[in-house]
């Protein structure tokens, strides 16, 4: 039984749509009535219903404002306008915030019928996925156990191999490169919240989307993956590192709060850290294992080949996103990091 909320402020509308959505064939009831938006945002956030069929104009607070204000707190409660021929140009600015669709007073049975079989579809389609999703986060736990488990001992290659195996699993089940991406994703993310509570909160998030807007290989993916596995170890050994040495902590979280000004330099870093120049670099490297200006530039290089993987990206736009002004100087940088032009960097990934 799927639950509707209606908010109108005319009577004899809400009885007559109340009549007619009790006696559907589709599995609806109505359980609360609004006469304006503030009421019905009060009743929304108690009832939590699956459906809100609401009027437009209205005192207090109108339709529009209403599905505004739920569209800014969640997008699962599917909502439908109540549309006169005076008020149609509000019920189509309504459709940009993602409504199911709109009722023209006065409402028809058959039309309303129409809607709540629309509507029964969506919300079955959404409960199916929510439990597709709930078995996939659940066959994910095991993988990602190990995964956080080998990151926390700073074994890359293990955690890596773990991932991979998963990835072969799911292939030889018949799942497609999209299914493997997210279901990979929400191993990353379970093992970054294992790695998080493990750090008591020391650890950044640094999930994001293993897909890009084209379809990628099973070897594409998994070097995605491979990625953000090297970053998540990056960290640990940074963090264990911090223990210590505070002081290089301190220049490092401020290096990753300025590493795209052009005017960064070891000179503010060391500052920073309360050193003198020479101890600073001596010490920096100690701890990271790199050279000021080759930790700095792989910040920007491993940033720009975020950036050039977005579809609309401009390669001299991306140069001067992190901190070069002068685009020969970033592309020069970038191939001898990466190998590959800024250019055929994106083409690369323009091409998968």
């Amino acid at each position: 039984m799927y639950n509707v909320l209606i908010v109108d402020d005319e009577v004899m509308i809400k009885r007559s749509l109340t009549k007619l959505i009790n006696g559907s064939s589709h599995g609806f009831r109505v359980l609360g009535e609004a006469e304006d938006g503030s009421e019905a945002l009060a009743l929304w956030e108690r009832l939590k219903p699956d459906l809100i069929i609401t009027d437009i104009s209205m005192p207090v607070m109108d339709g529009l404002e209403l599905i505004e204000e739920i569209r800014s707190r969640e997008q699962a409660t599917e909502i439908v306008i109540l549309s006169g021929y005076d008020d149609f140009k509000y019920a189509q600015q309504a459709m940009r915030y993602g409504i199911m669709d709109y009722l023209l007073k006065p409402v028809r049975q058959e039309q309303l019928e129409d809607l709540l079989g629309k509507a029964a579809a969506r919300l079955e389609q959404k409960g199916r996925s929510l439990k597709e999703r709930g078995q996939r986060l659940w066959e994910c736990k095991g993988i990602a156990g190990s995964i956080a488990d080998d990151l926390w001992m700073v074994r890359e290659l293990e955690a890596l191999r773990h991932l991979a195996d998963f990835q072969q699993q799911l292939l030889n089940r018949g799942l497609t490169i999209a299914q493997c991406s997210e279901q990979l994703e929400d191993a990353l993310i379970l093992a970054e919240a294992e790695l998080v509570a493990q750090s008591g909160g020391k650890l950044q998030e640094l999930s994001k989307p293993l897909l890009s807007p084209a379809a990628l290989s099973p070897d594409e993916l998994l070097h995605r993956a491979g990625t953000s596995i090297a970053a998540y170890a990056e960290q640990i050994r940074i963090m264990r590192n911090w223990g210590q040495n505070q002081s290089i902590q301190k220049a490092v979280e401020y290096i990753a709060a300025h590493y795209i000004s052009e005017h960064l330099s070891l000179s503010h870093a060391a500052n920073e850290a309360g050193m003198s120049d020479s101890y600073f670099s001596r010490c920096f490297k100690e701890e990271l294992g790199l050279s000021f200006i080759d930790y700095v530039i792989k910040l920007r290089m491993e940033k720009a080949k975020e950036l050039l993987e977005a579809a609309e990206s401009k390669t001299y736009e991306v140069a001067y996103a992190v901190g070069y002004t002068d685009y020969p100087h970033f592309s020069k940088s970038f191939k001898k990091y990466c190998g590959l032009s800024p250019n055929d960097y994106k083409k690369r990934f323009s091409n998968t």
